[in-house]
């Protein structure tokens, strides 16, 4: 119920943004607005408000509005209210509209969850203690070690890794770098030329188990969000990327041990409130990843931004996510991408119920993907969507005059049966990877 709830909503508001942007701007140039529906036909209910009827349609998967003059067997060049009377600069304007209104609704949303609160590792928010140095880079040239702490860079203070990260990141190239650290009770200043790129330092990652997969091992054995993993089988866990590889080392050499020493669960220390307990773990095998799994994620915190870095973080993210939709529809056109990777109603409904279940972060983002990528799909030059209209409009710009009617109306066919063909396949799609197991 949460799914389908969300689905229609998120749905229906984004076809409702995209219909006014188009209603907007045609009562903005005259031209009479006939009929606007949210969902297409049969119609399932209507109210006539003025010149216009409003409507809710039984097909929630899009919508329209319906101009006077649109269609080729109501045109009328001679009567200012009509569609066809209108310049070609006035039509691209109202069939750019719908899309333009989903790009603003995408770019108001984007930085919005960046406002409230983006779920981020929590290690981001401890002490910046350095857990490994990569070699040949700037930290181990100035001699950085391994467990040291990052008290102060430049003289400011580096209370966390995210701080630290906003110092680096911030440092001009070839500039004076001075670093206090704290090593075996020892306050070490360091200095150095910062050049370009990464300092060469990794993350201790406090071993924090954020949430437990349902029937997990973990969680039968006890185990809940918070707690911290000290020791697995006696040996000290001071990183979270230590626990899966001991936990691999251990069952194998438990398996390949037999007998009931392969029977006996992993003894887990762990520490809840300040105290200490052991709880026995038996980790379950994954065929397909080949790893023995306990099935516990590392901690997540909400992590916000001021209004001006949230819209610098939101505007960067939809930029990244305009440059990765062209390079998707690149490999399509080259034959290298698949359409198995497209997702139809199905798809997309269940992604929104899922988010919706997360939050009202995760239901944003999503909206904010979802009215980006209808944007983006409705400017294709592609017949029968708004990008294919304005493709016809600069046509007959060049041409000098309009195109036949004949033309027209072949291409619309042509348009729609592709659209057709398309929805059909991905709900075909949809359908497999949902709810059958396709073969390996």
């Amino acid at each position: 119920m949460t799914t389908i709830v969300a689905f229609l909503l998120v749905l229906g508001f984004l076809i409702f943004i995209h219909e006014m942007g188009h209603y907007l701007a045609a009562r903005h140039v005259g031209v009479q607005v006939q009929a606007f529906s949210i969902g297409f036909p049969p119609k399932l209910i209507g109210k006539q408000i003025g010149e216009t009827e409003y409507r809710l349609s039984w097909i929630p998967v899009g919508g329209y509005v319906q101009l006077y003059g649109q269609n080729m067997h109501d045109e009328d060049p001679d009567n200012p209210r009509n569609y066809a009377a209108k310049s070609i600069l006035q039509r691209i304007y109202i069939l750019v509209a719908g899309p333009a209104m989903n790009l603003l609704v995408a770019l108001l949303f984007m930085p919005l969850v960046y406002w409230m609160g983006v779920d981020s590792p929590g290690y981001l928010f401890s002490s910046p203690v350095i857990h490994q140095i990569r070699p040949a880079t700037l930290a181990a040239e100035l001699g950085v070690q391994p467990g040291d702490e990052i008290l102060s860079i430049n003289g400011q203070e580096a209370s966390d890794w995210r701080t630290v990260s906003e110092l680096t990141s911030a440092l001009p190239p070839d500039s004076p770098l001075t670093l206090e650290l704290y090593r075996n009770g020892a306050f070490l200043p360091v200095t150095g030329v910062y050049q370009t790129g990464e300092m060469g330092w990794v993350p201790r990652i406090p071993p924090v188990v954020g949430t437990l997969l349902e029937n997990s091992a973990a969680q039968e054995s006890g185990i809940v969000p918070g707690d911290r993993i000290m020791r697995i089988n006696d040996q000290l866990i001071q990183d979270w990327n230590e626990i899966s590889p001991m936990v691999q080392a251990l069952q194998q050499h438990r398996d390949s041990a037999g007998g009931d020493a392969a029977l006996q669960p992993l003894r887990v220390e762990v520490e809840r409130d300040g105290e200490q307990f052991r709880v026995g773990v038996t980790p379950s095998f994954d065929p397909e990843s080949g790893r023995y799994l306990l099935g516990m994620t590392l901690e997540m915190k909400v992590l916000s931004f001021s209004f001006g870095e949230a819209v610098q973080r939101g505007v960067g993210r939809l930029l990244y996510l305009v440059g990765a939709t062209f390079s998707f529809l690149g490999q399509l056109i080259s034959g290298q991408g698949s359409l198995d990777d497209v997702g139809g109603p199905l798809r997309i409904g269940k992604v929104i119920g899922e988010a919706a279940e997360s939050g009202w972060t995760e239901l944003f983002f999503l909206t904010a993907i979802i009215s980006l990528q209808l944007g983006i799909f409705n400017l294709l030059p592609i017949p029968a969507l708004d990008g294919g209209h304005i493709l016809l409009l600069l046509v007959e710009k060049f041409k000098g005059s309009p195109l036949s009617a004949v033309l027209r109306e072949r291409t619309q066919m042509v348009g729609f049966s592709v659209l057709l063909a398309l929805m059909l396949f991905v709900t075909y799609n949809d359908l497999l990877q949902l709810f059958f197991k396709l073969p390996q």
